[in-house]
């Protein structure tokens, strides 16, 4: 499983998804969004109305935020 986080500095949900991640030992890509204009440029990117990190993409599929990480895990049994 090919897992990335797109992330920045003192982000809550950015913590709380990386740590969701370690918590059943899923290894992950880190890419630091910490720069505002590196972070503008991948939300015009992505498009589809995104404006906020953590982003999370799993084989490629963009999952969403925390929230919707929550959402996979219960909707994949782990």
């Amino acid at each position: 499983m090919n897992i990335i986080v797109y992330s920045k500095d003192n982000c809550v949900w950015c913590d709380r998804a990386k740590n969701l991640l370690d918590s059943v030992e899923f290894s992950f890509e880190e890419i630091d969004l910490s720069n505002d204009n590196d972070r503008k440029e991948f939300y015009k990117k992505v498009g589809e109305g995104v404006s906020t990190v953590p982003q999370i993409y799993i084989d490629n599929e963009r999952i969403g935020g925390f929230p919707q990480l929550v959402n996979w895990f219960e909707e994949n049994g782990f």
